[in-house]
């Protein structure tokens, strides 16, 4: 099946929008399109302005600012308790009804829709900027030239695997390498691109990473948002590295391909570059504070992205979903419960009181009463804290459970788990865990670690997980798996 031509020209139409304040105006599509599209590309602003625009683009409500990290990813994941109310489109996603398109409220199919069109564009933006990036190196200036490539590459490739992981059956020891699977868009173009196969796409995203980096590693600095904080500066481009896809994260992010794809000792391997690289570290708790006035808070732990987002208006987000107040609570929130955060903490377990994670630590959660907890960890209340409007896409703690997962030997498993798992106050495991004990483990702390994130979906898809903690879609299948194509493209594509 074709991505048909009426929906990329759609694509391409939402570029037009500006990418970000001060940036400039986006082409028309006008007889002149091609002059301005010289013009656009004719200084080095005008491709830090384009590659702004993915990010920007990227960072909105219905991509990671919201959808793929703690909205519509973590409903999937059976993170919130507001499932119960089958009249609204989080009762329905966490019973995976995709086609869900309900009189009143949100509706689900749109919502699909919506995540499909979104990266598209993205990506559309992606190649409009690799389109023009070579003939036009002339006005790149240094390292400038293969930092606006490489990015613009990586994003590609993290776009379309995520993709991969929503709209294509898992991998799953190559049982479905063969599967129909999403377009891989590499041209700036309106003409409609053949659907590849898992494997297919899987491929170009290692190619385009592996290019990434290349270029990258022309400039390795990873400068830290809270160090950073109130400083302006006119180099972007190179400023605020955490919240670039920087050559970090592009490792980072072959080490999740990898894994996805099984190919172990290479997981491993590029996990273990980014931990080794002593460029991220764990925060000790008193670094930061539960205190969202302050600007010492950051819940988010910015110290431990590899790379994140910056969301301009994640506080009307927050305040609307996460509330702080019992005298706004509605159902259309994203809340849990006392005894289901307990329960997912171990708090019952002798010596595991001291996780910093858990409720009754008062750092990360708000419990206005027992039946309803809202997450801190995207409370924004000091606007000078730049820290406050990130959403991270890769953190630290996911490279060590990779390590924990590929490692040539269990013991040395357990040694990356009890990295994560001492860095939260809780004590050690014993290297003695069989491989199954092990897993089991990785299991429970993606589950404590991820809370609001958007990868604990992903990590029961790639794992085949038949039941789902705490779910109540369960028995879990390849279609509950699986988001269904739009139907724009089922309608047109050939």
């Amino acid at each position: 099946m074709n991505m048909n031509t009426n929906t990329i020209a759609k694509y391409l139409l939402l570029l037009l929008l500006p990418a970000f304040a001060g940036c400039k105006k986006w082409l028309d599509v006008t007889p002149q399109t091609q002059v301005k599209e010289e013009e656009q590309f004719s200084t080095q602003q005008g491709f830090t302005d384009a590659l702004f625009g993915i990010y920007t683009k990227a960072a909105g409500q219905q991509l990671y600012g919201n959808n793929l990290s703690f909205g519509m990813l973590d409903v999937l994941a059976q993170y919130y308790e507001n499932k119960s109310n089958t009249s609204t489109h989080y009762g329905q996603l966490a019973r995976y009804n995709y086609t869900y398109n309900g009189t009143t409220g949100v509706n689900v199919q749109q919502m699909i829709s919506d995540i499909w069109s979104n990266m598209y564009a993205a990506i559309a933006q992606a190649n409009y900027i690799l389109k023009n990036v070579d003939s036009r190196k002339d006005v790149l200036k240094g390292n400038i030239y293969n930092l606006v490539k490489g990015e613009a590459l990586g994003l590609r490739a993290l776009m379309h695997f995520d993709l991969l992981r929503m709209f294509a059956p898992a991998w799953l020891d190559g049982a479905n390498a063969q599967a129909p699977a999403i377009p891989y868009m590499e041209l700036f173009t309106v003409s409609p691109a053949q659907r590849l196969t898992v494997e297919g796409v899987l491929n170009k995203c290692e190619q385009d990473l592996v290019a990434a980096e290349t270029l990258l590693a022309a400039y390795p600095d990873i400068d830290q948002i809270a160090d950073n904080q109130g400083v302006t500066s006119l180099d972007l481009v190179t400023m605020y590295r955490q919240n670039h896809l920087n050559y970090w994260a592009v490792k980072a992010l072959l080490a999740r391909l990898y894994l996805y794809k099984g190919e172990k000792e290479k997981a491993f391997a590029y996990a273990n570059e980014v931990i080794s690289s002593e460029q991220f570290r764990f925060m000790q708790p008193g670094e930061f504070s539960g205190d969202a006035t302050l600007v010492t808070s950051d819940l988010t732990l910015s110290r431990e992205h590899v790379f994140s987002l910056y969301v301009s208006d994640l506080k009307s987000t927050a305040d609307l979903l996460f509330k702080q107040s019992s005298n706004s609570i509605e159902t259309t929130d994203l809340f849990s419960t006392r005894a289901k955060l307990d329960a997912m903490h171990e708090a019952s377990v002798p010596g595991y009181g001291s996780d910093i994670r858990r409720v009754d630590q008062q750092i990360f959660w708000t419990q206005l009463t027992a039946s309803v907890v809202y997450s801190k960890k995207y409370h924004s209340d000091m606007p000078t804290n730049v820290k406050q409007r990130l959403v991270p896409v890769i953190r630290l703690p996911e490279l060590y459970f990779i390590a924990a997962e590929t490692a040539p030997a269990t013991a040395d498993g357990v040694a990356y788990l009890n990295a994560v798992r001492t860095a939260r106050l809780l004590p050690a495991l014993a290297t003695t865990l069989t491989g199954t004990e092990l897993m089991a483990e990785i299991q429970k702390e993606y589950r404590k670690e991820m809370y609001g994130e958007g990868q604990l979906f992903y990590y029961y898809k790639r794992r085949n997980v038949v039941t789902i903690p705490d779910g109540v879609g369960n028995p879990m299948s390849e279609a509950k798996y699986v988001f269904p194509l739009p139907l724009a493209e089922l309608e047109f594509g050939k």
